[in-house]
């Protein structure tokens, strides 16, 4: 169903912390982002699971085709640092993930002492079926991704998750890397090339740490598992 361009909803905007939300009109406009949001060229790309995406042989890739069986018309909400897609009936619960990425983006622009010259895309689908679905990335995305940020134009696509945890977490751990490519871009980050040559580990393990927290129960239990059974690794073993 086309959305209409008059719509208007009432969603968060200014400073974000326990106990404070201020409220101003919002608009949403209408969009098809089968053809708003096609994506070109190579986009280097960082998962919450690490998921590399590498093109196969186009003899390999018979009947592989990502299947793409839906139709999205999708709406625009217009937030302070955010242009955040979803359709229709996500109306209730997008308000929830409007607050959530405009308190990650608050929270990350202190520690990083760094704000977004733009706004930047955050596209959100209902769940994961209809992520898998998605033409803004190449390739097929498997079960395990939780969520995708691009470097190059720095757009987030995620998920709705069904625990409003998780969302949270999945979508604070994408917005690291928004700033992270994003400072990567800037003059004082030295460009992409810069952040290609840090490892990995650094990179995902910055996005879980300032998503989850020093003190979390999982991140714990496997370290410990990890020492016990001495299979903890080296700095140098994560570097290789």
């Amino acid at each position: 169903m086309a959305a209409d361009s008059a719509l208007r909803a009432t969603g968060p905007t200014g400073t974000f912390g326990p106990g404070t939300l201020t409220r101003k009109r919002l608009k949403m406009r209408p969009c098809v982002l089968r053809t708003a949001l096609q994506s070109s060229g190579v986009a280097l790309v960082l998962s919450v699971t690490a998921v590399l995406f590498i093109p196969a042989p186009a003899s390999a890739q018979f009947g592989r085709n990502k299947v793409q069986y839906e139709d999205f018309d999708f709406r625009v909400m217009s937030l302070p640092h955010w242009d955040l897609y979803f359709y229709s009936h996500q109306e209730e619960s997008i308000q929830d993930v409007a607050r959530m990425s405009e308190r990650w983006y608050e929270r990350f622009a202190r520690t990083f002492q760094h704000e977004f010259e733009r706004t930047k895309p955050l596209i959100i689908y209902a769940d994961h079926p209809d992520f898998q679905q998605t033409n803004t990335l190449r390739g097929a995305i498997s079960e395990g991704t939780g969520g995708v940020t691009e470097s190059l134009k720095n757009r987030v696509i995620m998920p709705q998750t069904g625990s409003h945890g998780a969302t949270d977490h999945v979508l604070g751990h994408e917005i690291v890397h928004a700033f992270q490519y994003n400072i990567a871009q800037s003059r004082r980050g030295g460009g992409m090339m810069g952040l290609g040559r840090l490892p990995l580990w650094l990179i995902e393990g910055m996005a879980e740490y300032f998503s989850l927290g020093r003190d979390n129960p999982l991140t714990g239990m496997w370290l410990r598992d990890a020492l016990r059974q001495k299979e903890f690794p080296t700095i140098k073993d994560l570097t290789l």
